[in-house]
Protein backbone atom coordinates (compact mmCIF):
# COMPACT_ATOMS: atom_id res chain seq x y z
CA UNK A 1 0.00 0.00 0.00
CA UNK A 2 1.28 3.47 -0.91
CA UNK A 3 0.59 4.95 2.49
CA UNK A 4 0.88 8.65 1.71
CA UNK A 5 -1.59 8.50 -1.19
CA UNK A 6 -4.12 6.31 0.55
CA UNK A 7 -3.89 7.05 4.28
CA UNK A 8 -2.33 10.54 4.13
CA UNK A 9 0.66 9.39 6.18
CA UNK A 10 4.07 8.07 5.22
CA UNK A 11 4.91 4.46 6.06
CA UNK A 12 7.04 5.67 8.99
CA UNK A 13 4.25 7.89 10.34
CA UNK A 14 1.75 5.06 9.99
CA UNK A 15 4.04 2.67 11.89
CA UNK A 16 4.62 5.24 14.64
CA UNK A 17 0.90 5.79 15.01
CA UNK A 18 0.22 2.05 15.03
CA UNK A 19 2.83 1.51 17.74
CA UNK A 20 1.27 4.21 19.92
CA UNK A 21 -2.14 2.68 19.30
CA UNK A 22 -0.87 -0.75 20.36
CA UNK A 23 0.37 0.66 23.66
CA UNK A 24 -2.86 2.56 24.23
CA UNK A 25 -5.47 0.02 23.18
CA UNK A 26 -5.99 -3.68 23.82
CA UNK A 27 -7.34 -4.92 20.50
CA UNK A 28 -7.40 -8.71 20.67
CA UNK A 29 -8.41 -10.01 24.09
CA UNK A 30 -6.56 -13.16 25.29
CA UNK A 31 -9.84 -14.98 25.84
CA UNK A 32 -12.73 -14.82 23.47
CA UNK A 33 -13.35 -14.73 19.77
CA UNK A 34 -10.60 -13.11 17.68
CA UNK A 35 -11.68 -9.82 16.04
CA UNK A 36 -12.66 -9.81 12.37
CA UNK A 37 -10.07 -7.07 11.73
CA UNK A 38 -6.51 -6.77 12.94
CA UNK A 39 -5.50 -3.53 14.63
CA UNK A 40 -3.47 -2.60 11.54
CA UNK A 41 -6.50 -3.10 9.31
CA UNK A 42 -8.71 -1.12 11.69
CA UNK A 43 -6.27 1.81 11.62
CA UNK A 44 -6.06 1.68 7.82
CA UNK A 45 -9.85 1.68 7.56
CA UNK A 46 -10.13 4.68 9.87
CA UNK A 47 -7.51 6.66 7.94
CA UNK A 48 -9.09 5.75 4.59
CA UNK A 49 -12.45 6.86 5.95
CA UNK A 50 -11.12 10.27 6.99
CA UNK A 51 -8.79 10.80 4.05
CA UNK A 52 -11.27 9.90 1.30
CA UNK A 53 -14.65 10.13 3.06
CA UNK A 54 -15.52 6.62 1.88
CA UNK A 55 -18.76 5.03 3.00
CA UNK A 56 -18.66 2.27 5.57
CA UNK A 57 -20.35 -0.07 3.11
CA UNK A 58 -17.53 0.39 0.60
CA UNK A 59 -14.86 -0.11 3.24
CA UNK A 60 -16.64 -3.27 4.40
CA UNK A 61 -16.55 -4.59 0.83
CA UNK A 62 -12.85 -3.74 0.44
CA UNK A 63 -11.88 -5.52 3.67
CA UNK A 64 -14.46 -8.34 3.32
CA UNK A 65 -16.20 -7.68 6.63
CA UNK A 66 -19.63 -6.39 7.59
CA UNK A 67 -20.60 -2.72 7.75
CA UNK A 68 -21.26 -2.87 11.53
CA UNK A 69 -17.74 -4.25 12.00
CA UNK A 70 -16.31 -1.29 10.11
CA UNK A 71 -18.45 1.13 12.12
CA UNK A 72 -17.30 -0.33 15.45
CA UNK A 73 -13.66 -0.30 14.34
CA UNK A 74 -13.79 3.35 13.26
CA UNK A 75 -15.41 4.46 16.50
CA UNK A 76 -12.93 2.51 18.65
CA UNK A 77 -9.87 3.76 16.76
CA UNK A 78 -11.18 7.33 16.72
CA UNK A 79 -11.59 7.43 20.47
CA UNK A 80 -8.06 6.15 20.96
CA UNK A 81 -6.56 8.52 18.37
CA UNK A 82 -8.29 11.50 19.96
CA UNK A 83 -6.24 10.88 23.11
CA UNK A 84 -3.01 9.88 21.34
CA UNK A 85 -2.98 12.94 19.08
CA UNK A 86 -3.89 15.44 21.83
CA UNK A 87 -0.27 16.73 22.17
CA UNK A 88 -0.40 17.83 18.52
CA UNK A 89 -3.44 20.04 19.18
CA UNK A 90 -1.63 22.67 21.23
CA UNK A 91 -3.36 25.67 22.87
CA UNK A 92 -3.57 28.75 20.66
CA UNK A 93 -1.31 30.73 22.98
CA UNK A 94 1.51 28.25 22.36
CA UNK A 95 1.00 27.56 18.66
CA UNK A 96 0.87 31.24 17.62
CA UNK A 97 4.29 32.20 19.00
CA UNK A 98 6.00 31.77 15.62
CA UNK A 99 8.19 34.76 14.67
CA UNK A 100 7.24 37.02 11.78
CA UNK A 101 3.92 37.92 10.22
CA UNK A 102 1.04 35.46 10.30
CA UNK A 103 -2.00 35.01 8.06
CA UNK A 104 -5.55 34.15 9.13
CA UNK A 105 -8.71 33.15 7.31
CA UNK A 106 -11.93 31.38 8.12
CA UNK A 107 -13.29 28.28 6.42
CA UNK A 108 -16.56 26.37 6.54
CA UNK A 109 -16.50 22.61 7.09
CA UNK A 110 -19.78 21.49 5.50
CA UNK A 111 -22.26 19.21 7.21
CA UNK A 112 -25.69 17.87 6.41
CA UNK A 113 -28.35 20.51 6.91
CA UNK A 114 -29.91 19.02 10.03
CA UNK A 115 -33.31 20.68 10.59
CA UNK A 116 -32.80 20.96 14.34
CA UNK A 117 -29.72 23.16 13.80
CA UNK A 118 -30.62 24.70 10.45
CA UNK A 119 -30.56 28.36 11.53
CA UNK A 120 -27.56 27.90 13.81
CA UNK A 121 -25.27 26.10 11.37
CA UNK A 122 -26.42 27.56 8.05
CA UNK A 123 -23.89 29.97 6.54
CA UNK A 124 -25.46 32.70 4.44
CA UNK A 125 -22.10 33.38 2.80
CA UNK A 126 -21.56 29.78 1.67
CA UNK A 127 -25.26 28.90 1.28
CA UNK A 128 -24.90 25.66 3.21
CA UNK A 129 -24.71 24.28 6.74
CA UNK A 130 -21.43 23.66 8.48
CA UNK A 131 -18.96 24.72 11.16
CA UNK A 132 -16.73 27.79 11.16
CA UNK A 133 -13.01 27.26 11.78
CA UNK A 134 -10.21 29.82 11.84
CA UNK A 135 -6.94 28.78 10.17
CA UNK A 136 -3.66 30.54 10.99
CA UNK A 137 -0.36 29.99 9.20
CA UNK A 138 2.97 31.71 8.57
CA UNK A 139 3.80 33.65 5.41
CA UNK A 140 5.83 30.63 4.38
CA UNK A 141 2.74 28.41 4.49
CA UNK A 142 3.42 26.52 7.75
CA UNK A 143 0.16 25.66 9.48
CA UNK A 144 0.09 26.86 13.09
CA UNK A 145 -3.49 26.42 14.29
CA UNK A 146 -6.99 25.33 13.37
CA UNK A 147 -9.54 26.51 15.91
CA UNK A 148 -12.34 24.45 17.40
CA UNK A 149 -15.72 24.57 15.65
CA UNK A 150 -18.27 27.35 15.94
CA UNK A 151 -21.70 27.34 14.25
CA UNK A 152 -21.49 28.14 10.54
CA UNK A 153 -23.91 31.05 10.92
CA UNK A 154 -21.20 32.92 12.84
CA UNK A 155 -19.01 35.16 10.70
CA UNK A 156 -15.22 35.33 10.88
CA UNK A 157 -15.12 38.53 12.94
CA UNK A 158 -17.24 36.89 15.65
CA UNK A 159 -15.10 33.73 15.60
CA UNK A 160 -11.95 35.86 15.84
CA UNK A 161 -13.10 37.36 19.14
CA UNK A 162 -14.78 34.21 20.45
CA UNK A 163 -11.51 32.26 20.27
CA UNK A 164 -9.58 35.07 21.97
CA UNK A 165 -7.49 35.68 18.86
CA UNK A 166 -7.82 39.43 19.40
CA UNK A 167 -5.50 38.91 22.40
CA UNK A 168 -2.97 36.84 20.45
CA UNK A 169 -2.71 38.48 17.00
CA UNK A 170 -1.81 42.07 16.12
CA UNK A 171 -1.48 44.41 13.16
CA UNK A 172 1.32 42.31 11.66
CA UNK A 173 -1.25 39.56 10.90
CA UNK A 174 -2.68 39.56 7.39
CA UNK A 175 -6.40 38.94 6.79
CA UNK A 176 -9.15 39.59 4.25
CA UNK A 177 -11.92 42.20 4.38
CA UNK A 178 -14.01 40.06 6.71
CA UNK A 179 -11.67 41.13 9.53
CA UNK A 180 -11.77 44.89 8.90
CA UNK A 181 -11.83 46.83 12.18
CA UNK A 182 -10.17 44.12 14.26
CA UNK A 183 -6.68 45.61 14.28
CA UNK A 184 -5.24 43.34 11.56
CA UNK A 185 -3.58 44.19 8.25
CA UNK A 186 -6.50 44.02 5.82
CA UNK A 187 -7.20 45.43 2.35
CA UNK A 188 -8.95 48.79 2.33
CA UNK A 189 -12.69 48.35 1.91
CA UNK A 190 -14.20 50.52 -0.80
CA UNK A 191 -17.26 52.54 0.12
CA UNK A 192 -20.12 53.05 -2.37
CA UNK A 193 -19.14 55.66 -4.94
CA UNK A 194 -15.54 55.79 -3.74
CA UNK A 195 -12.57 55.42 -6.08
CA UNK A 196 -9.18 54.15 -5.00
CA UNK A 197 -5.96 55.82 -6.09
CA UNK A 198 -3.10 53.78 -7.57
CA UNK A 199 -1.29 53.42 -4.25
CA UNK A 200 -4.31 51.95 -2.42
CA UNK A 201 -4.93 49.54 -5.29
CA UNK A 202 -1.29 48.47 -5.23
CA UNK A 203 -1.36 47.90 -1.45
CA UNK A 204 -4.57 45.88 -1.71
CA UNK A 205 -3.09 43.69 -4.45
CA UNK A 206 0.05 43.12 -2.38
CA UNK A 207 -1.93 42.14 0.72
CA UNK A 208 -4.15 39.79 -1.27
CA UNK A 209 -1.14 38.17 -2.91
CA UNK A 210 0.62 37.64 0.42
CA UNK A 211 -2.45 36.30 2.21
CA UNK A 212 -3.28 33.84 -0.57
CA UNK A 213 -0.94 31.40 1.18
CA UNK A 214 -3.63 30.65 3.77
CA UNK A 215 -6.02 29.61 0.98
CA UNK A 216 -3.50 26.98 -0.11
CA UNK A 217 -3.09 25.81 3.48
CA UNK A 218 -6.88 25.42 3.81
CA UNK A 219 -6.98 23.49 0.54
CA UNK A 220 -4.29 21.17 1.91
CA UNK A 221 -6.25 20.62 5.13
CA UNK A 222 -9.28 19.66 3.08
CA UNK A 223 -7.40 16.92 1.27
CA UNK A 224 -8.78 15.04 4.27
CA UNK A 225 -12.07 14.72 2.43
CA UNK A 226 -14.21 14.20 5.50
CA UNK A 227 -13.64 17.95 6.10
CA UNK A 228 -14.52 18.86 2.52
CA UNK A 229 -17.29 16.71 1.08
CA UNK A 230 -19.83 17.05 3.87
CA UNK A 231 -19.97 15.46 7.32
CA UNK A 232 -22.55 12.65 7.18
CA UNK A 233 -22.50 11.39 10.75
CA UNK A 234 -24.49 12.74 13.74
CA UNK A 235 -23.21 16.17 14.74
CA UNK A 236 -22.57 14.90 18.27
CA UNK A 237 -19.52 13.06 16.91
CA UNK A 238 -18.16 16.03 14.91
CA UNK A 239 -15.85 17.39 17.63
CA UNK A 240 -14.16 14.01 18.06
CA UNK A 241 -13.73 13.45 14.32
CA UNK A 242 -12.43 16.98 13.81
CA UNK A 243 -9.94 16.65 16.69
CA UNK A 244 -8.62 13.40 15.21
CA UNK A 245 -8.27 14.81 11.69
CA UNK A 246 -6.66 18.00 12.99
CA UNK A 247 -4.10 15.86 14.79
CA UNK A 248 -3.52 13.80 11.65
CA UNK A 249 -2.97 16.98 9.62
CA UNK A 250 -0.23 18.10 12.02
CA UNK A 251 1.23 14.57 12.16
CA UNK A 252 1.39 14.41 8.35
CA UNK A 253 3.15 17.79 8.37
CA UNK A 254 5.92 16.38 10.56
CA UNK A 255 4.55 16.89 14.06
CA UNK A 256 5.22 14.46 16.90
CA UNK A 257 3.08 13.34 19.80
CA UNK A 258 5.68 11.42 21.78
Amino acid sequence: MQHQRTTGLTATQFTTLLTALTHHLTWAKPSGRPPALTQTQALKITLLYHRHNLTEELLAELFTVSQPTVSRAINTIERALEKILTPLNRPLGESLKAPGSLVIDGTLIPTWNWRSLGKTNFSGKHKRAGFNHQVICTLGGRLLAITDPLPGARHDAYAFRAHGLDQLLDSSTLADKGYVGLGLATPVKRKPGQRFNAEVKRNNRLLNRLRSVVERVIAHIKTWRVLHMGFRRPLSSYQRVFSVVRGLVFLAAGGTFE
